[in-house]
């Protein structure tokens, strides 16, 4: 059930991106995560790669920058968005990366963290 429930917020979080779509999602993954909590490093890293993300994308009224080689015109028709200067946290924007898949330092830590847990560390 739990998982449902991260899914269903991350559906509404990427159909409705707005700071109360982005606080549910964040909200669930962190009950997740801290819910079955113990000491390994699996769930440091995952905490933080969660926490990582949840700041950029809260402080951006639920949005993620996204550095991209071009410029994007528009309105958001998704919680990404182009990075631009006014915009906060954006050390933890979606920075690195290709020119067709970008990542962040959340995105970076939520892998290792998930390649740990498999790992059972």
């Amino acid at each position: 059930m739990p998982l449902a429930a991260l899914v269903s917020a991350r559906l509404l979080w990427q159909r409705r991106p707005n700071l109360v779509s982005c606080a549910t999602f964040w909200g669930f993954a962190f009950l997740m995560v801290l819910l079955p909590w113990s000491t390994t490093w699996s769930q440091f890293v995952l905490g933080a790669g969660i926490l990582s993300n949840a700041l950029v994308t809260l402080a951006n009224g639920g949005f993620m920058p996204v550095a991209t080689h071009r410029r994007l015109r528009g309105s958001a028709r998704s919680l990404w968005v182009q990075r631009e200067s006014g915009q906060k946290l954006l050390f933890l924007a979606d920075n690195f990366g290709t020119r067709f898949i970008r990542f962040s330092v959340g995105d970076t830590l939520l892998l290792a963290g998930i390649l740990l847990a498999s790992f059972g560390e």
